[in-house]
């Protein structure tokens, strides 16, 4: 884990990828004084490796705000300390999908977003953003009017190459693709995503969308299976974890 000082008061706890793989996790910190605000938790390893390290800053965990209800993003509620938990009011179409009843209790928040929200933690402007796309229940989160948490609505590694969008079926490729269209509402704000490194060129990010859009609108515009390769072909880049191309069509 490398925790990297984003701003004196914006926090990346960032991880390795599995090895061979480029997919890595990220939770980020606000501070305020001793406290502390969450964006995702990872994996329940990853929540207690930040955990030793806020304690060892005599930092207290005061909220967490939950990207989307993934297990990558999530599971590490179940070894933090309690906190007030911030997350989309469609928590529950994805809880259903992908975690057993009886662990509802550890995810569920306590502030249900629907439309934005607005919260002052300390030094920050935070404006949690209803944002379907990757997930139905992804929410965006503004900071300061400067930086956005993008949840995975773009990915990276860590050495900031793209990763392939990471959708199923051809509705997500729909849902995928106009939240992508409306991320070009923020490309003046610095995108952190929840996986990779943080995107501060405003070139780079339009870049990506446009190629992402192409990538998307390649499916869309074919009623029959096509490659990745047919999929890219229009596009300036390439994007890694081309494999996960093949969950658009199972």
């Amino acid at each position: 884990m490398i925790r990297h000082e984003l701003t004196e008061e914006i926090i990346e706890y960032i991880f390795d990828p599995e090895e061979g793989k480029h997919f890595a996790n990220k939770i980020v910190v606000l501070l305020n004084k001793n406290k502390v605000m969450l964006i995702d938790t990872g994996y329940e390893f990853q929540a207690l490796e930040v955990l030793e390290d806020l304690n060892s800053r005599n930092q207290v965990i005061e909220g967490i705000i939950i990207s989307h209800f993934h297990s990558d993003h999530m599971n590490g509620l179940k070894v933090l300390p309690k906190a007030t938990i911030y997350g989309s009011s469609e928590y529950k179409t994805t809880l259903e999908m992908w975690t057993s009843q009886e662990e509802h209790k550890y995810f569920t928040p306590d502030v249900s977003v629907k439309e934005p929200y607005v919260i002052k933690f300390g030094n920050h402007n935070i404006e949690m953003i209803p944002f379907p796309g990757h997930s139905i229940c992804g929410i965006l989160v503004s900071i300061n009017n400067k930086y956005l948490h993008i949840s995975d609505e773009l990915m990276f590694s860590n050495e900031g190459q793209p990763l392939l969008p990471c959708v199923a079926g051809k509705e997500g490729v729909k849902a995928q693709l106009e939240s992508i269209k409306k991320l070009k509402n923020y490309t003046e704000h610095t995108f952190i995503p929840a996986h990779g490194a943080t995107i501060t060129d405003k070139e780079k990010i339009e870049e990506i969308i446009i190629n992402t859009e192409k990538y998307l609108n390649a499916i869309l515009s074919n009623n029959g299976k096509i490659t990745y390769e047919e999929a890219v072909k229009d596009c300036s880049r390439e994007f890694l974890h081309k494999e996960w191309h093949r969950f658009v069509y199972e």
